[in-house]
């Protein structure tokens, strides 16, 4: 049985790998026919039964025996080995692979800490229950009649007769109306509430209301009682073919602050009383436009025009008969065209127009702005322009400048803080001066904290002299002072000596045996 099992081993072995081995086949044939003939029949049977009878003639050759004798080995050698179970395959063994080391077991993932529970949120407290919101946030007082609705609503009469009160008040509404009456008596408790707001007023028009009158007939006769008042951005009052009468201190005839607008076309207009200008642009400004219209003013400091904001004249006129035609303030606007704007100053400040500067406005954004174009400007009582603690540029084209002989037409000073117009000393007035078509006749007086800046344009005219002065507070001198430009076509006419920090001439300057003193020493004669 053991040599069964070799046998069948050794065959096994030939066939992978020294079946072909011829070179051994003489030698080992006397060896492979012992082992043969060693075999049980049963083998040796089934032997020959495997041959073909071409190999059954040819002699017989004992693989197994010849394998043995090529490796060195006896058969009991490979029996021995095989019993004792250390025989090795004859072939090269192929290197076994690397048994791979085996991986780390992966290191337990720590269990996540329990998330602590939220600590429940406190019950929120209940919201107090909120004020009632005023439907008018500015004191406006009360009214004897309101309009909320739109609609037409002619031939209508309000009057009130109480302090605080309107005669007719028109919110939010779009009306229209055609030969009302207005009248307002009853005095204002806060005469700075009916500047502001309109308090008071006898026509109100607030909140985006929007207000057309034909041929209304307005009047007050109180104390801090407009006549008719614009308030409020959205805000659009108009006055056509009307008039418009206040008798009662701090009452302006035409009123417009934040923001609103209004328009008034071939009305006539009147005040009386002390601080009531025909037209005013107040609270955070506003707009006034105003076409063939006039307008009147015989009270003290009642000005024709007082702007914080911009007003606009077409075609119509302007008389204060005691004080300043027009006062203008911060950065804001006043035009005329085709109009007349007149004055007769008899205050403390003998100027026409001052144009000025509130100090928290001073340096920022914008240019305030004086423009007429085939105007006239009267005074008949101190000079023209005063522009002080601004900066201001004044435009005049086809205008004609009326006032006292031998008084500045324009002055750019400092001032003493009086009137709160900046810190004195630091206020200078800054401006630019075109003459655009113009015929000038008039000194330009300046002082050392502030600078004009004069451009002749367009075959303009100028007949005067310039002064640089000593700032009356002892401020610290500004960079350039007087700048004076002529161009072709142009002439300036001295009629003293003049001092300025540059002169620049394409025009002609007439010396008339005057000189010119330059900033830099230059004398030009």
């Amino acid at each position: 049985m053991k040599h069964s099992k070799l046998t069948a081993l050794l065959c096994a072995l030939v066939m992978t790998g020294a079946g072909s081995m011829s070179a051994f086949a003489a030698d080992a044939a006397p060896a492979a026919a012992a082992a043969t003939a060693a075999q049980p029949a049963k083998a040796q049977e089934t032997t020959a039964a495997a041959g073909t009878p071409a190999e059954a003639a040819q002699p017989e050759v004992n693989y197994t025996e010849a394998l043995l004798k090529g490796m060195s080995l006896t058969l009991p050698d490979v029996e021995k080995a095989v019993e004792a179970g250390t025989f090795k395959n004859l072939s090269p063994e192929a290197p076994k692979p690397a048994e791979p080391e085996p991986a780390p077991a992966p290191e337990p993932i720590p269990e996540p800490e329990p998330t602590p529970a939220p600590e429940p949120e406190p019950e929120p407290e209940p919201a107090p229950t909120p004020a009632q919101t005023a439907k008018y946030t500015a004191d406006q007082g009360t009214s004897a009649a309101t309009i909320e609705t739109d609609g037409t609503y002619d031939a209508q009469t309000y009057t009130s007769t109480t302090a605080d009160q309107n005669a007719l008040r028109v919110s939010y509404a779009y009306m229209s109306a055609a030969g009302d009456t207005f009248t307002k008596t009853g005095d204002a408790t806060n005469t700075e509430s009916s500047n502001q707001y309109g308090m008071n007023a006898a026509l109100l028009v607030t909140h985006g209301g929007h207000g057309a009158f034909t041929k209304a007939s307005i009047t007050s006769s109180a104390l801090g009682a407009p006549g008719a008042f614009g308030y409020g951005k959205g805000t659009y009052l108009n006055l056509t073919d009307s008039t418009v009468t206040t008798t009662g201190n701090n009452s302006p005839a035409l009123e417009t602050a934040e923001r609103a607008m209004m328009k008034v076309v071939n009305t006539t207009v009147s005040t009386s009383g002390y601080a009531s200008p025909a037209m005013k642009v107040s609270q955070n400004g506003g707009m006034i436009l105003a076409e063939s219209s006039h307008f009147t003013t015989t009270g003290k400091d009642s000005h024709g025009v007082y702007v914080n904001g911009d007003v606009t004249l077409t075609n119509s006129s302007v008389n204060a008969q005691n004080t300043k035609a027009a006062v203008v303030r911060n950065n804001n606007t006043l035009s005329l065209e085709n109009s007349t704007l007149e004055g007769n100053e008899t205050g403390s400040v003998p100027y026409n127009i001052v144009l000025y500067a509130d100090p928290s406005a001073i340096g920022t954004m914008g240019v305030q702005q004086f423009n007429a174009t085939g105007s006239t400007l009267i005074s008949h009582h101190g000079g023209m322009f005063l522009v002080t603690g601004t900066h201001n540029r004044i435009t005049l084209k086809k205008t004609t400048l009326q006032q006292d002989p031998g008084l500045p037409i324009l002055s750019a000073l400092g001032n003493d803080g009086a009137y709160g117009w900046g810190t004195p000393g630091a206020n200078g007035g800054h401006v630019e001066l075109i003459a655009d078509e113009e015929t000038l006749n008039g000194d330009i007086v300046v002082d050392t904290i502030s600078d004009v800046n004069l451009t002749l344009r367009n075959n303009s005219v100028w007949t005067g002299a310039i002064t640089i002065i000593p700032n009356a507070q002892g401020g610290e001198k500004y960079k350039t002072n007087a700048d004076i430009f002529i161009g072709a076509g142009s002439v300036w006419n001295l009629t003293a000596d003049s001092q300025a920090t540059t002169v620049n001439n394409l025009g002609t300057i007439n010396f008339n045996g005057h000189t010119i003193t330059l900033a830099d020493g230059t004398v030009l004669k």
